[in-house]
């Protein structure tokens, strides 16, 4: 093979592998803009890979049944605490990656006593149009840090307000470990 075989040989290979790499990496990117952020929450905080900029609400439930994957599907909303990021007027909107339930940060808390039963056997994701307009203590008494406290044996709801990630059941199991089921809508986000 001489000199000049190799190196187009070289020169093929090396084309190969950067379109094969580039291909990887585009369908990466793009597969990845239309997948949820990922969520933890833990009992001190709640942190996502897309961040905050919308209102967050916490709610508890009052469990009267559950479907077949253990998750309520009939409940009622006794009382919700609100997460508010604090955006300030005239600069870009802030995204926040972690928030803190029991640190001050660059948000508020608020709560609401309320009575909302919820029934949905027929899917979790259509959960979002069962209430007229969403939960929200925004208007009420202002906190530097969230109000409630998770129990145990309790199940709560983080809502989001995410037309494709709906938000999260939380049950607090007898040991007070976390369990997270998160709701997704059918629809794409744009």
């Amino acid at each position: 093979m001489t000199k000049g075989t190799r190196n187009v040989i070289f020169i093929l290979l090396g084309a190969i592998f950067l379109f094969a790499a580039g291909g990887y990496f585009i369908t990466r990117i793009f597969s990845n803009s239309y997948s949820p952020p990922t969520l933890i929450i833990t009992k001190n905080a709640i942190s996502s890979s897309g961040g905050f900029m919308n209102p967050i609400t916490i709610e508890k439930l009052k469990v009267d049944s559950s479907g077949k994957e253990k998750r309520p599907v009939k409940y009622t909303i006794e009382y919700a605490t609100t997460c508010t990021i604090k955006q300030k007027e005239g600069e870009q909107p802030v995204s926040l990656k972690e928030i803190k339930f029991n640190e001050p940060g660059r948000y508020s808390w608020s709560e609401e006593n309320v009575n909302i039963s919820i029934e949905h056997p027929d899917g979790f994701s259509k959960r979002i149009y069962l209430i007229e307009k969403p939960i929200s203590s925004a208007e009420l008494l202002k906190f530097a840090t969230c109000p409630l406290k998770f129990e145990k044996g309790n199940w709560y709801f983080i809502n989001f307000f995410d037309p494709f990630f709906i938000g999260v059941y939380i049950y607090v199991d007898k040991a007070g470990a976390l369990w997270q089921y998160n709701v997704y809508s059918k629809a794409l986000p744009i």
